[in-house]
């Protein structure tokens, strides 16, 4: 199939640093473009995209967003960043990726970043939510799939983030060498942003929406008032 005839897809990275939120990134797009440290955490300091173009697939943009998760990160930035991405995301965000890890517990910074972005950009938001599981190598060490660690003791937080984004979650592993496990993953992934687009009927997350939700919400708290 010839290239143009792929639409462009725009991903936005969420997730703290150490959750190999830039390693998902550099896997998703085939190169280390994203700077990590010997750790695996972020070394941007600022929002990046970078672009692949997929064999016999679309055209990936990949913006990553360093330091929203960060402890000191107020709710009034996190809103201009991510404005910074529909910004850089000409054509519109047609998935949000939550970057979690399977050997991290989840963060009190998780959840509030999360309800922010409810808060601010309405549950529309969620449409567009997909939930990436990094440590995809730890599980196969223990012989374990994605649903057997959620069957465990998946946290009342995650449960109800799955619930809302429609149980869309993909597990990675970003450091495996195999390229049909690398590809199966990525084709994973690129399942469910078709079904995002499915479902929103090809319609992008915009600015323009944003700014929409932005002033209903706006008249919903004049009319409290």
């Amino acid at each position: 199939m010839a290239e143009q005839e792929w639409p462009v897809t725009n991903l936005v990275l969420l997730g703290r640093s150490e959750n190999g939120k830039s390693s998902t990134g550099n896997t998703i797009i085939g190169q280390k473009y994203f700077e990590v440290n010997l750790f695996g955490r972020d070394m941007d300091q600022r929002c990046k995209m970078f672009k692949a173009a997929i064999q016999d697939g679309p055209i990936i943009n990949v913006i990553d967003t360093p330091g929203l998760l960060e402890s000191s990160v107020s709710g009034d930035y996190l809103s201009k960043e991510i404005m910074n991405c529909l910004t850089m995301a000409e054509e519109g965000i047609h998935a949000v990726l939550f970057v979690l890890s399977i050997t991290n517990r989840i963060s009190q910074r998780e959840e509030f970043t999360f309800n922010t972005l409810q808060k601010i950009f309405d549950d529309k938001i969620l449409d567009y939510f997909i939930v990436v599981f990094t440590g995809g190598d730890e599980l196969e060490a223990d012989n374990q799939t994605l649903d057997d660690y959620l069957r465990e003791g998946c946290p009342e937080f995650l449960t109800r983030v799955l619930k809302l984004c429609g149980g869309r979650k993909v597990l990675f592993n970003n450091k495996t060498k195999d390229k049909g496990k690398r590809t199966k993953q990525l084709n994973q992934l690129l399942a469910h942003v078709t079904d995002i687009r499915q479902q929103n009927g090809g319609i992008p997350y915009t600015e323009k929406m944003h700014r929409k939700i932005k002033f209903k919400n706006l008249k919903y708290s004049n009319v409290k008032l």
